[in-house]
């Protein structure tokens, strides 16, 4: 689907959310992986925990439902203290989380 840029002002259409031009300085924002929490010891936590979250025995932090094998799902970060977990999650449940958390204030 194209769309507009969602650089303010920007003009050029775009397949992503950002043009060329403007997504390297998006992400340079954001921070590298590891500086938001998903550096190498947030991936062997996660792949620590991937057997037995695609076996269906873990519940979502959030919602409290099971991750069914073959749901995408996320190693979710406490919201007060993102050097915490909470534990597994849907990704839906992590993503709708991150996105009420980046509205506040």
């Amino acid at each position: 689907m194209m769309r507009i840029c969602a650089q303010r002002g920007c003009p050029k259409i775009t397949d992503k959310r950002y043009c060329a031009a403007h997504a390297a300085a998006h992400e340079a924002k954001r921070g590298t992986p590891a500086q938001r929490g998903y550096g190498t010891a947030h991936r062997r936590k996660r792949a620590s925990l991937a057997e037995v979250v695609a076996r269906g025995d873990v519940p979502c932090a959030r919602c409290g439902k099971p991750i069914l094998p073959g749901d995408q799902w996320a190693l979710d970060h406490d919201d007060e203290d993102r050097a915490q977990y909470l534990g597994p999650s849907h990704k839906r449940c992590n993503d709708s989380a991150g996105g009420k958390n980046a509205h506040q204030n």
